[in-house]
Parts: C-alpha cells; sequence; structure tokens
C-alpha cells in the first residue's frame, strides 16, 4: 500500500461511526480521571493548623522579601505590608524604626515600580512617628534627588514631598536639613552657586549641568523641581507662630519633658561638630539669611531664565518667585556675597 492511499485511510477514519454493541460502555479516554472514591476527611496543608505562620511571622517573612533579587517580589512584598498598615488598626509588629530601617534604601531602587509601591506605603505611616526619623529619612532622599538616573530624581521629589506633607516643620529645622537639600536642589536645577573662595582676592564658582533643561523625554522634571522647591522654601520661611508667655511656662520647660524631637541637640554634646552645612537652623531669621548670602544670587538668575522659556516652567517659576516675595518679606532679595566682608574677622582670634 502507498503513502499517499494510507493517508487517505487515515483521514477516513475520522468520519467514521464507531459501531457500538449492546452492554458494551463506550472506551474511556486517555485523560480519564476516577473520581469515584470517597474520602473520610479532607486535610488542609497549613490553613486550619494551629502550626500556620501568623500575622506577625507573615508580615516579618514579607518584609524581608523586600531585599529579594527579584522586582516582582519586592513589589508584592511591599503591596502586602501596604495592606497590612492600612488596615484599622494597623498591623505593625516590627515597629516604624525597624520598618524604615529596611524600607529606606528601596528610595533609589531600579524598579518604578517597586519604587511607587514603597511610596504608596510610606503614606501610610503615621506622622507622629517620622518626624524623630527625618535626618536619617532626609539621607536617603537627597540620594534618589541626586541619582544618576532622571526616572530616580523624579521619584526623588515624591519622596521629598510627602515628607514635607507629613513633617515639614521638622525637616527645615533639622540638623543638616537646611543647607544641604537646598544644594541638591541647585544641582538638580543647573543653577550656579557662588561660594566664598579660600583663597584671598579670588571669588569662587561652582556649577552644575542642566540635565532637564530642554529635554525632550524629561522636560516636565524641571518645572516639577522648582514646585517642590517651593514648597520647601515655604516651609522654610514660614512665620513662627508666636504664643503669649506666661508665668507657668518656665516650670514648665524644667518639669516636663520636650515634645519636640532631640530638643538639645542644637548643644552637640554627644554628635561630632557641625560645619555651617550640618547646623541647626530652628528660626525664620536664621534661615533666611543663609539662604540669601548662598542661594539668593542662584535662584534669581535661575527664575529669570525660567520665566523667559515660558511654558509650564515659566509658570512655576512665578510660583518660586511668589514664595519668595512672601517669606523673605522686608528681607533684600538677590544679595550677592562680599568678599571684603567674609574676610572682616580674618586675623583676628574669636
Amino acid at each position: 500500500m502507498g503513502s499517499s492511499a494510507r493517508k487517505k485511510k487515515e483521514k477516513q477514519k475520522d468520519f467514521q461511526k464507531p459501531k457500538l454493541k449492546v452492554g458494551k460502555t463506550k472506551a474511556k479516554a486517555s485523560n480519564f480521571t476516577d473520581t469515584s472514591f470517597k474520602s473520610k476527611a479532607i486535610i488542609l496543608q497549613q490553613q486550619l493548623t494551629e502550626t500556620a505562620p501568623n500575622v506577625t511571622e507573615r508580615f516579618k517573612h514579607n518584609l524581608s522579601l523586600t531585599s529579594s533579587r527579584s522586582d516582582t517580589q519586592r513589589r508584592d512584598a511591599l503591596s502586602y505590608l501596604t495592606g497590612q498598615l492600612s488596615t484599622n488598626p494597623p498591623t505593625n509588629p516590627v515597629g516604624t524604626p525597624n520598618l524604615l530601617q529596611k524600607l529606606l534604601p528601596i528610595m533609589s531602587d531600579a524598579s518604578g515600580p517597586v519604587r511607587g509601591q514603597l511610596l504608596k506605603l510610606l503614606r501610610t505611616l503615621p506622622a507622629d512617628e517620622i518626624r524623630p526619623h527625618v535626618e536619617k529619612i532626609i539621607l536617603y532622599i537627597r540620594g534618589a534627588m541626586t541619582n544618576i538616573s532622571q526616572e530616580i530624581k523624579d521619584d526623588g521629589l515624591n519622596y521629598m514631598e510627602w515628607l514635607l506633607d507629613v513633617a515639614g516643620d521638622d525637616v527645615v529645622s533639622s540638623a543638616g536639613c537646611w543647607i544641604k537639600p537646598l544644594k541638591d536642589f541647585m544641582s538638580v536645577l543647573g543653577w550656579t552657586v557662588r561660594i566664598a573662595s579660600t583663597v584671598p582676592g579670588k571669588g569662587g564658582w561652582t556649577s552644575a549641568p542642566r540635565t532637564t533643561f530642554g529635554a525632550k523625554k524629561y522636560g516636565h522634571s524641571f518645572p516639577r523641581q522648582m514646585m517642590v522647591l517651593a514648597k520647601f522654601l515655604e516651609l522654610g520661611f514660614k512665620p513662627e507662630l508666636s504664643r503669649p508667655w506666661s508665668a507657668s511656662d518656665l516650670l514648665d520647660s524644667i518639669g516636663r519633658v520636650p515634645r519636640a524631637p532631640d530638643p538639645f541637640g542644637y548643644l552637640g554634646l554627644f554628635k561630632p561638630p557641625r560645619d555651617e552645612d550640618g547646623e541647626i537652623y530652628r528660626n525664620r531669621e536664621d534661615r533666611q539669611d543663609i539662604f540669601q548670602r548662598r542661594f539668593g544670587e542662584a535662584v534669581e538668575t535661575g527664575m529669570e531664565m525660567a520665566k523667559k522659556e515660558g511654558g509650564a516652567a515659566g509658570r512655576a517659576a512665578a510660583v518660586l518667585d511668589q514664595v519668595l516675595k512672601d517669606g523673605l518679606g522686608n528681607c533684600e532679595r538677590g544679595s550677592r556675597l562680599d568678599e571684603e566682608d567674609e574676610r572682616i574677622w580674618d586675623g583676628y582670634i574669636i
């Protein structure tokens, strides 16, 4: 029999009706599964046993998965933690300090969905538990803002905005949280900052490349950076609420525990000496003065350039300009460094 005849015969089998004999059942399929058996009990592995992982163990397990190599596993673990923290009352068996210590390094994660899920998780944390850790949080936010990746820089702005919303007053009045973030803003904006020269008789300039100005893909980053800077300056220049003094204030300051985090941190008793960048600027006047001396000229020049560009950048520059007008008040805007004033005390021992 030839091959063509054999193939023709095989095709005809598909259209032939099988002849069934009386009393004989139909043949079972090759993938048939027998389900006629009966079981006295159904045993579940872990769902209903007493040794199943409780909520605390599952929380800690998912917290450990946030350092997994898989992007999907890190994102799913953060999603689970967000759900636990969103319950009423929230489930946080490890405490906010331990949680932040584990999650803050993820701010510079290479995966965008992971960073986005982390931001959702941070928004579920109580503001009162965030304020004591502002100095630690700002370090990781600054690292994200100055990252080489533009996507991470943009998410760094989101983290900064979140921190300003929950603990803005503590941010601008904490050690190293005023000048250092301003320097980072100047760097990402590409605005030149003039500094005092260490060589007598010579001025110094430092500049940063404008990586986002005019870029096609990241052109929206420049207005966004100015808006977050405006929010940061608005909190720093906000007038303090004056409260009338009472006779019990003296006793309260002696006999009561201070409510502010690190109330005696400005003394620097248990920390290494700070430079000007790491100082604490607790009042509005000090923040205004240091801003004018070190960043006023650069911000004024950058705003004028952004206004000329127009569009979203021009509108953001107008908002920043209004914040400076309201915040600086009667202070002279755009003050410049005077080399003679900087060296006025040279040769004197203070």
